[in-house]
């Protein structure tokens, strides 16, 4: 049978006025029993055993843990819905004793809403944990494969102390343990063809993580070979995943990688080419609502980054609305709002719009979801590598949303729903679809 997992809890420590008065019972209590102490010494009685040392945590069931926190969600998410009808009740006058029952009822959710947040963030913090839990595993991998392999490789670890949610430091492992694979066989060369090239012979591999708003960043860089686009271009289109006359830049090429059954090696060994692609990658970051991103340079080695919720369960979003749907789009990305023209300048005959003086290209989020065309005159600045406008037709504010995982179907671009502070469904834009342009089914805006 399969044993729940476990974390371990810090307990909470007494307030300081209890420690003060603990304390002084404590002396109150050593003065009288000094002198039977002197006297039980005297007569060579026995010393009196030690106090058993105070426990300072304890063992939790994970599954336990993962229910207070939905629990503490959904107080928010309550408290949150009762403030919206309290201020629509405060459009009405309210005379004499209504009025004193109104003012304290304000007083008392207020309270309510202050606890519930309070509530929210311990019970947070219970689940968070640092990634150095999982870094501290991958020297020695490291250091065996690369024996392995007779290549000579620096490991540099930073940001251990990183803290993110206990379920993506658990599902991390098995992603992170492939990307360093592959960095170690497709992407540091061996010694002699270092050396050929100008480089150390030794390999430098660095794995940072560090926080970045709501969102923790993991990057692991290479200084090998780095990756031609135009030998993954070719080794796509023989393997069937694109047309040999497709028109890739070399970032759409990069992500070729991703594809199910795409791979560079020829012959499979004990390190790759084992038909495990980076495509399972990529589904275990997107299945914990982040992205991942790469960025090479042929002869200087690449670089994955990947970006990730800090929690899961509760995030911060901006609400929209589109073609009658309301949507959640991730804080994570969102770096500004904008009011988009009646008409835009356009290039290769897609709409631009210049942004604090550098052109981006402005997508309907509409046309992307597949809905029905509107006229969206409010635009997002998305911070994706490659950064673009995003056109809504309003903005309608921002809100922390307890997401529920959509299971029964799926939906492209869509990684979940919430409810709103007025008990309506939304729909949550996922953050790997806003970080990739929308993928391939972006419309541009007309």
């Amino acid at each position: 049978a399969a044993v729940a997992p476990v974390v371990a809890v810090a307990a909470a420590a007494p307030a300081a006025a209890s420690s003060v008065a603990e304390g002084v019972a404590e002396a109150q209590a050593a003065a009288a029993a000094a002198p039977a102490s002197r006297a039980r010494a005297d007569k060579g009685d026995e010393k009196p055993h030690a106090a058993p040392a105070k426990e300072e945590s304890i063992r939790i069931d994970a599954v336990k843990l993962d229910a207070l926190l939905e629990v503490a969600g959904e107080s928010v998410q309550a408290a949150n819905q009762a403030a919206v009808l309290l201020e629509r009740l405060q459009q009405f006058k309210f005379e004499g004793q209504a009025a004193t029952l109104m003012s304290a009822l304000t007083e008392t959710l207020e309270r309510a809403s202050r606890y519930s947040s309070e509530l929210q963030r311990a019970t947070l913090a219970t689940r968070m944990q640092p990634v150095g839990r999982l870094f501290q595993k991958f020297p020695r991998l490291v250091r065996e494969l690369a024996k392995d392999l007779g290549k000579e490789v620096e490991l540099t670890i930073e940001g251990a102390e990183t803290e993110v949610d206990r379920v993506v430091v658990d599902s991390l492992y098995d992603p992170l343990v492939h990307m360093l694979r592959n960095a170690l066989d497709h992407g540091v060369e061996g010694p002699d063809a270092r050396v050929a090239a100008g480089k150390s012979p030794r390999a430098f591999i660095s794995l940072k993580a560090w926080q970045e708003a709501n969102s923790v960043m993991i990057v692991l860089q290479d200084d090998g070979r780095g990756m031609d686009p135009v030998a993954l271009r070719r080794k796509a289109a023989e393997k069937g995943l694109i047309s040999p006359n497709a028109n890739m830049t070399d970032d759409e090429s990069y992500q070729l990688v991703f594809l199910p059954g795409f791979s560079t090696k020829e012959v499979a060994s004990s390190v790759s080419g084992r038909g495990v692609g980076m495509d399972v990658v990529k589904t275990a970051v997107e299945k914990n609502r982040g992205a991942i991103h790469i960025e090479s340079a042929l002869g200087r080695g690449t670089k994955f980054a990947i970006r990730l919720p800090i929690e899961l369960s509760i995030v911060p979003t901006m609400l929209v609305s589109t073609s009658g749907a309301q949507l959640a789009l991730p804080m994570a990305v969102v770096q500004r709002v904008v009011e988009l023209p009646e008409e835009f300048m356009e290039v290769g005959g897609a709409p631009v719009l210049k942004d604090q003086g550098r052109p981006l290209p402005v997508r309907t989020l509409a046309g992307a979801l597949g809905y029905a065309p509107v006229s969206e005159r409010v635009g997002i600045v998305v911070n994706a590598p490659q950064p673009y406008i995003l056109a809504v037709e309003a903005v309608d504010g921002t809100a922390d949303l307890v997401i529920k995982p959509m299971t029964a179907i799926s939906v492209e671009g869509i990684t979940g729903t919430a409810r709103s502070a007025e008990g309506d469904l939304v729909l949550v834009v996922g953050l790997s679809f806003l970080m990739e342009g929308c993928r391939s089914s972006v419309r541009m805006a007309a």
